[in-house]
């Protein structure tokens, strides 16, 4: 593959994490594995992996923590029973093959995230561009909520969003999330005022992926 996407690969077996880290690095990802109770926090991936029939803390838990930690990060859950807040959940026993498959799958829509109407997103580097020689920069929460939105294909629920992006409970009386929706919208809508990027939902926002693809 042509970019060595980097993976994050947690479980409490070390046998089964060793087997897969190996058919991973042999297909050309760069994995950094380890237990599940680690800090992970410091950690800069594409792709989180975790082995949740081994983990400790529960893996609902594990998957959250992966979550509100790094929100732009797709997690893969690896187990008997689905783990609700994954975005692909794989049952056991699993072949390598599908493993890649599901991240060629996620990977495909990270591509895609890239492009917000007439935008492309750079968040690592923080920027919009649309191509033009127009830059628009970006705070790190404005980032977040972009590429969080972006790793969704509906509504994001407020309650969500702001425990993804400010690690806030949903009992927290807060317009901070309202206040940097409102900044984004004046940044990368021609009308702030009729929103077509940024769309309000009921309960919470979406990115218009139609207006993406236009």
């Amino acid at each position: 593959m042509e970019t060595e996407y980097r993976l994050l690969l947690i479980g409490d077996d070390a046998l089964f994490r060793q087997a897969l880290a190996d058919g991973l690095r042999a297909s050309g990802f760069a994995v950094t594995d380890g237990p599940a109770d680690a800090d992970w926090s410091a950690e800069t991936v594409d792709v989180a992996i975790l082995d949740s029939d081994a983990a400790r803390p529960a893996p609902s838990q594990t998957c959250d923590a992966l979550k509100a930690a790094a929100p732009n990060v797709p997690v893969i859950a690896i187990g008997a029973n689905a783990v609700a807040d994954a975005d692909i959940s794989l049952r056991k026993p699993v072949r390598l093959g599908q493993v890649m498959a599901a991240l060629d799958d996620l990977l495909r829509q990270r591509q895609a995230w890239s492009v917000i109407g007439p935008w492309r997103f750079d968040s690592d580097a923080r920027r919009l561009d649309d191509g033009n020689g127009r830059l628009v920069r970006l705070t790190d929460k404005e980032t977040a909520i972009l590429t969080y939105l972006g790793a969704n294909s509906g509504a994001v629920p407020r309650e969500r969003l702001l425990a993804a992006v400010w690690g806030y409970s949903g009992a927290v009386a807060t317009h901070t999330l309202e206040t940097h929706i409102y900044r984004l919208r004046r940044k990368i809508e021609p009308d702030p005022s009729q929103a077509r990027l940024l769309v309000t939902e009921p309960g919470g926002y979406r990115l218009n992926r139609d207006e993406s693809q236009a």
